[in-house]
């Protein structure tokens, strides 16, 4: 009777591990490669923004290999028409400097994104928060270079807006919790206020970087390489939540992060898909764009989720 019981639980054993291990790979297998070969190749490309039709695709290319710094990145867009992706094209406000993060907001018609190019007046510059705006005639204009104090002496990145056109950026000024932080910066009457930390629940001694932020501003998207849950050390995507002012404590999104890069986050209009980007293995040198059904990460974590008081 003992050997049959023991059989039994080998049995179930067996079929529970079974079940967790398809349940993973199932879970790993839903994401895939946003156009391969096409936008997504042997090159690093990364941080995509898309319109609110989902007709129009601004991202980054490089020609650097991943990790290994050197290269220059600059921004490309395609256009969706019938159903199929064009062939990339060089932004026409970019491809002199280093470009990056870009972000479409305002219906399409302003593009914020950060650079390093020359500042008049400034003879030492960092990467700064830029934005282009289209003209009548649908062209980008010239960019221009947000002010103090969205910018510092220090490198700001990824800037993102909600649908009341706040803006959210991360950066490594003086004053944050860590290596970089998250801020927010109100917009009243059309003018940007002073920046604010988004405080200890979010930013912590590690470094946070690369945000997203949805349409109505209570769901964040960021990248942190330092925290006791990463996966790796070279970035791995958190999210949290807002309620009643408050966020919720990150969170890994196991689904998304691998022993490499895991950043650039971007949710489309609707919370539907979420895009981000993966070098998938620290050995790798490029990057690639992914895109996976986010419903099933909103509600797993959206449960788990803890508003300290």
């Amino acid at each position: 009777m003992n050997n049959v019981i023991f059989k039994f639980c080998l049995l179930l054993l067996g079929s529970l591990f079974m079940y967790i291990s398809c349940s993973d790979v199932s879970e790993k297998s839903m994401r895939r490669v946003f156009e391969a070969n096409k936008i997504s190749t042997k090159f690093v490309e990364l941080s995509p923004t898309f319109s609110n039709d989902g007709r129009e695709v601004y991202f980054v290319r490089s020609t650097g290999k991943w990790g290994a710094g050197g290269g220059k990145s600059s921004i490309y867009y395609s256009m969706n028409k019938n159903g199929k992706w064009s062939v990339p094209k060089l932004a026409s406000f970019s491809g002199e400097y280093n470009d990056g993060a870009p972000h479409l907001c305002n219906n399409g018609q302003t593009l914020y994104f950060t650079s390093k190019r020359p500042v008049i007046g400034i003879e030492k510059t960092s990467k700064d928060i830029w934005k282009v705006e289209r003209d009548t005639n649908n062209a980008w204009g010239t960019p221009i270079r947000l002010a103090l104090p969205i910018n510092s002496e220090r490198s700001e990145y990824s800037p993102r807006t909600d649908k009341w056109g706040n803006l959210y950026f991360a950066s490594n000024r003086s004053g944050g919790y860590g290596q970089g932080d998250l801020y927010f910066v109100k917009k009243e009457k059309g003018v940007f206020a002073t920046p604010v930390n988004l405080g200890a629940i979010i930013n912590d001694d590690s470094g946070e970087w690369n945000l997203e932020v949805n349409d109505n501003g209570d769901i964040l998207i960021f990248e942190s390489s330092g925290r006791d849950q990463n996966l790796s050390s070279y970035g791995d995507l958190y999210i949290s939540f807002k309620l009643s002012d408050h966020w919720s404590v990150p969170q890994n999104i196991e689904e998304l992060n691998t022993t490499g890069s895991d950043l650039y986050a971007e949710l489309t209009k609707g919370d539907k898909l979420l895009y981000y980007t993966s070098s998938d293995s620290l050995p790798s040198i490029d990057t690639n764009i992914y895109v996976i059904e986010f419903d099933h990460i909103y509600k797993k974590y959206k449960k788990k989720a803890i508003y300290p008081k």
